[in-house]
């Protein structure tokens, strides 16, 4: 063979080799689809990737998530309220569409599906994934056990945010905590009423820490308080205490101040929390600064943990700060705000 035989058939091979590494290449890229002219062939779009997937965090900075073969990955600390939705900016390979779409409001929670489908037809589902960082929140320690009253407001909490003995560094979402209290007889779980959990705000959650009530129908006896906070459960680090709290049914009256202050309209109503609230046979509405204008109440309904009061109609519109429970001869009087409007 020749040179120039050579030189053609090195030629031929290498543009050989090319158009195939080229037909080879834009086979991953795009699938053939037949018009219906035939003999004629269209390129179509095939991709059926997500380029970028970004969300805003409570200061609406953008967070980028991290995208793998087949899911979307937000990475979120625990000192950030964790949203109840999202609403996504997401950039997508060439001519796909996405469902549900870019800026559509969807759940914040773990296993929300996004399904790609290019102009080809091909399709793609991405699963959300949240990955949440936690720090461990610091349990409580006690030298003995506690005796906790059904109807009155309970609490764990820290004044001062320091030392072994008090609770601390919660993620402060409601929705992610549970208390609840495990039976030392048969380890069934009551799981009680978080009433406030947070920093010092206004009376009674004047400590950081979480407030609750303990569940009505849990019966008396020995329990221990389990609260899970975000992926921790915690219980009282001195082991020895555990199953040691005695539930027991009020045995004084109070009125608890959890919704002071409340704006009502008359007619509408207040419900009243605390211990032995059957008790009460009548109510009185007042300010502090005109105690001799005295409007009572009318008691819609009682039970040992709640009293359901109604403002009649006569009330003139204005802020009461305060608020006297009568039982018989006996009466307490509460910091109890009603700003009737």
């Amino acid at each position: 063979m020749n040179k120039k035989n050579k030189t053609n058939m090195f030629l031929y091979t290498v543009g050989a080799l090319f158009l195939s590494v080229l037909f080879f290449s834009c086979d991953t890229e795009y699938n053939d689809k037949i018009n219906t002219i035939p003999g004629d062939v269209i390129k179509v779009s095939g991709y059926t990737h997500i380029e970028s997937f970004t969300i805003k965090d409570p200061e609406n900075n953008p967070i980028s998530a991290a995208l793998t073969e087949d899911k979307i990955i937000i990475t979120w600390s625990n000192y950030m309220a964790l949203p109840e939705t999202i609403k996504p900016e997401i950039v997508l390979g060439t001519e796909a569409v996405i469902s549900p779409a870019s800026g559509a409001e969807i759940a914040f929670k773990d296993g929300a599906v996004y399904t790609v489908t290019s102009k080809a037809g091909t399709t793609k589902q991405y699963t959300l994934k949240i990955d949440f960082r936690q720090a461990e929140p610091q349990s409580w320690f006690l030298s003995a056990g506690e005796t906790l009253s059904k109807g009155i407001l309970q609490k764990k909490t820290n004044q001062a945010r320091s030392g072994a003995i008090y609770i601390d560094n919660l993620w402060l979402s409601v929705k992610d905590t549970r208390v609840y209290f495990v039976a030392a007889t048969d380890q069934t779980e009551y799981t009680a009423e978080i009433s406030y959990l947070g920093g010092p705000a206004v009376a009674p959650f004047l400590e950081y820490g979480v407030y609750y009530f303990l569940p009505e129908n849990m019966p008396i006896g020995m329990y221990d308080l389990r609260i899970k906070n975000g992926i921790y459960t915690l219980q009282d680090a001195n082991v020895e205490n555990r199953f040691k709290i005695n539930v027991i049914e009020p045995t004084t009256f109070k009125a608890e101040l959890t919704g002071s202050p409340a704006e009502k309209q008359t007619g509408e109503t207040i419900e009243i929390r605390g211990g032995l609230m059957n008790t009460v046979t009548s109510v009185e509405l007042f300010s502090s600064t005109a105690t001799t204008v005295i409007y009572p109440l009318e008691i819609v309904s009682v039970t040992p943990y709640r009293a359901v009061l109604k403002i009649p109609a006569g009330v003139p519109a204005g802020t009461y700060n305060r608020m006297r429970f009568y039982r018989g001869t006996a009466n307490t009087l509460t910091a109890y705000t009603v700003t009737v409007k």
